[in-house]
């Protein structure tokens, strides 16, 4: 099959959904990932993507799980790139180099996880220093937050190109709940540091705020794990 016959495959109206990748042709039909030929509103069924899978965050062994149709005859044509495609294709590098968005995220997730087991701890012994623990981590968790969503606004327009799948809006979305939690939670700790165990209304409210916290990020991680592995 060459790239003219390959491009008949496109995943709309009905056709099957075709990618050529390495010299293969690939049938991603029946993906979910590949609803109308589509993936992430970046990559597209009937074309050749071996130059733009190269360069996503996830390795070629997601191929291991599709067979090939058939053998692509014709190579690569070679397009010519704005600045700013450079740029990105040079910043890609560098992230798939330096990992930011993967590096920063664990700090956050296992402070504040922490945090929530302490504090359930607390609420269990009345122990204080269970408590001021589970302070200490909410705050560095809640700081470390700003690196790890920066650098994912980062990898979504290097890596993504802005899409704007429900995967992505999810994480977004939940990504911003979550620091405004750390933030309210913050707020509410320094402003009465015997929030914990007052027992009123705004204290259920603190207390329900940093356990929250740990469904959220469920939520941010699972939705990370389909970006990189579908």
């Amino acid at each position: 099959m060459d790239r003219e016959e390959l491009s008949k495959f496109d995943g709309k109206e009905g056709r099957r959904a075709y990618i050529g990748y390495k010299g293969h042709v690939y049938d991603v039909t029946e993906s979910r990932l590949w609803k109308n030929g589509q993936h992430v509103k970046r990559h597209f069924a009937g074309r050749d993507l071996t130059e733009d899978l190269d360069k996503a965050p996830h390795t070629d062994e997601v191929f291991s799980r599709i067979k090939p149709v058939d053998v692509l005859t014709e190579s690569v044509a070679k397009i010519q790139t704005s600045s700013s495609d450079e740029l990105k294709a040079m910043l890609r590098d560098v992230y798939r180099k330096l990992h930011p968005h993967p590096m920063f995220i664990h700090f956050p997730m296992g402070l504040l996880s922490f945090a929530v087991f302490m504090q359930i701890m607390f609420l269990f012994t009345g122990e204080p220093s269970f408590e001021t623990t589970a302070f200490h981590c909410m705050v560095a968790g809640g700081v470390a937050l700003v690196p790890t969503i920066a650098s994912g606004f980062f990898s979504w327009w290097v890596n993504y190109h802005y899409a704007t799948s429900n995967v992505f809006v999810t994480k977004i979305a939940f990504s911003a709940l979550l620091f405004l939690m750390c933030m309210a939670e913050m707020w509410l700790r320094f402003s009465d540091p015997s929030i914990s165990a007052a027992g009123t209304g705004v204290s259920n409210l603190y207390n329900g705020l940093l356990l929250l916290n740990l469904p959220v990020m469920a939520v941010i991680g699972f939705n990370g794990g389909k970006i990189t592995w579908g």
